[in-house]
């Protein structure tokens, strides 16, 4: 389960608050959906209620600061506020298996978390400090390796090699997240020398190739 990282801040502590107090209530769904209780269905319907109260309030305080500060993808982002609050809704009103329907609640959430909050969310951040241009993805390598995991199977999948212009420095890159970088141009930077990371192919083992690739790419940020 991922804990709370600065991270993960989209500069507004308001909305920074509401997020914390999201993924505090994806710890307790969890432990409920682990639980025993003869009162279970009550209680699962109890969460969703308080649930979707939530995000129509958090949602509600996000639209007006996305509107604040002109982010040009509100109505989209309005969209997919709906999209969760629906999904919700359904879900309260189909509790017949209540075993089932507290892991579907889990797994909803946890999927809200995952691609709404710590993706299209962090979105407004990058708008905010003109990310989006240079497509740079907001999170240090580790971080969004951390991410990944939530969703996919990297350990037992393929790792490759990236450098960066850190003397003799070399990072591990997930499969999951190689893919991104390569199919959606986008990039990570090293804590260090603040460049992008950069795929290691079998061409760089040329010192002559790694020189001409070094000027042609990292003199672009």
């Amino acid at each position: 389960m991922l804990a709370w990282s600065e991270e993960f801040s989209i500069k507004n502590q308001h909305l920074d608050e509401q997020h914390k107090a999201f993924m505090q209530l994806l710890v307790e769904t969890l432990a409920f959906v682990k639980s025993a209780s003869p009162n279970k269905a009550q209680e699962l319907e109890s969460r969703m209620n308080l649930a979707i109260e939530s995000a129509k309030e958090h949602f509600n305080d996000e639209e007006k600061y996305m509107q604040h500060i002109g982010y040009p993808f509100l109505n989209q982002h309005k969209t997919r506020h709906r999209e969760l609050i629906s999904n919700l809704s359904m879900l309260l009103m189909d509790i017949e298996d209540v075993e089932n329907s507290a892991k579907e609640f889990y797994e909803c959430l946890h999927n809200w978390l995952i691609v709404h909050v710590l993706g299209e969310d962090k979105q407004i951040e990058s708008y905010r400090n003109r990310l989006h241009d240079v497509k740079e993805i907001p999170y240090s390598l580790e971080q969004k390796t951390k991410i990944l995991a939530e969703t996919e199977d990297i350990r037992n999948g393929k790792w490759h090699k990236y450098i960066c212009l850190c003397h003799l420095k070399e990072f591990k890159v997930c499969d999951a997240l190689h893919k991104i970088m390569q199919e959606e141009s986008t990039f990570v930077r090293c804590k260090v020398c603040k460049q992008p990371i950069v795929f290691r192919d079998s061409s760089l083992d040329d010192e002559d190739n790694f020189e001409t690739l070094a000027k042609k790419y990292f003199k672009q940020f």
